[in-house]
């Protein structure tokens, strides 16, 4: 007798070596095309890393989330809703998520200024869209817990720690090339960056997406469609005459960076491991205090 599982299991199999072949794709082909290095970062100067630089610090902190249990019953999110409804609401994401880098992509072609149109479009499709999604599907209904009380604090410290030893001190650190504004600028920028990019990112990708995606269809399908989502985001390091190199860059660095991201949420269900992360990766302070230039 075939269990009514099976196909919900047939399908999460085939989206996991799919998400995993993609992953795989991109890493064979900038190494056989000799791209061994990529710029992680799309501001003007920036230094470039290389592919192990960009794997090995996150598969490094998978590895220890791995490793290391929780060590007590986690929350369930978004227990007791109906099936329906989250499909719908995931959809509502899915087509947030697609259309940010459509959106952006779009403008930055016709030669619009790209930090301008990122503080209009972001909060807009992350945030709004989202938030008013939600309320209309939930028609009357319960509110969505997706993002649950955390509960584990001092598990994610190992694989936090490794990571950032391994990307940020050494051996994979990379050097600050790009110019830096003036210091005022430099706070407003550091501002808008930590709450648009290492909390609302990581609210909307893993709170939001990643949980409704893990309940429908299983953790690894979950994780890994969300950090290719994740990953398209950032349309604007894409480059002039090498989409290809661009696109494959943004699924190495970007991607395994979500695919590090989705596990340490979904191993221990506390979105301040992943914001930590993500704080430490884009706030140019950090950079600074290492180089010993912020004093």
């Amino acid at each position: 007798m075939v269990s009514a599982e099976t196909p919900r299991t047939s399908r999460a199999t085939v989206a996991t070596a799919a998400g995993a072949g993609v992953f795989l794709l991109a890493y064979a082909w900038l190494a056989a095309a000799g791209h061994t290095e990529i710029t992680a970062s799309a501001d003007p100067g920036a230094a470039k890393t290389s592919l192990w630089a960009a794997a090995v610090p996150a598969l490094a902190a998978m590895l220890l989330t791995r490793l290391v249990p929780p060590g007590r019953a986690l929350p369930e999110p978004l227990a007791g809703l109906p099936r329906e409804r989250l499909v719908r609401e995931t959809w509502a994401l899915v087509a947030a998520a697609v259309a940010f880098p459509l959106v952006v992509g779009g403008l930055l072609a016709a030669g619009q200024p790209r930090d301008l149109w990122y503080a209009v479009v972001k909060p807009l499709l992350l945030l709004v869209v989202p938030l008013v999604a939600f309320r209309v599907l939930r028609r009357g209904g319960p509110a969505a817990r997706a993002i649950p009380r955390p509960v584990v604090w001092l598990a994610p410290l190992p694989a936090m720690a490794a990571w950032f030893v391994l990307a940020e001190v050494w051996p994979f650190r990379v050097p600050l090339t790009q110019e830096l504004p003036d210091p005022v600028m430099l706070a407003v920028a550091s501002l808008f960056t930590l709450l648009t990019a290492s909390v609302l990112e990581e609210v909307f990708y893993r709170g939001w997406l990643q949980t409704r995606l893990e309940v429908l269809y299983g953790r690894w399908p979950a994780v890994l469609v969300t950090s290719l989502l994740f990953a398209a985001m950032h349309v604007s390091h894409l480059r002039s005459g090498g989409i290809g190199v661009g696109l494959a860059s943004m699924v190495a660095f970007q991607g395994v960076f979500g695919l590090m991201a989705g596990y340490l949420w979904s191993r221990y269900r506390n979105l301040w491991a992943p914001i930590g992360v993500h704080v430490l990766v884009n706030l140019v302070y950090v950079d600074l205090l290492l180089e010993g230039r912020l004093f």
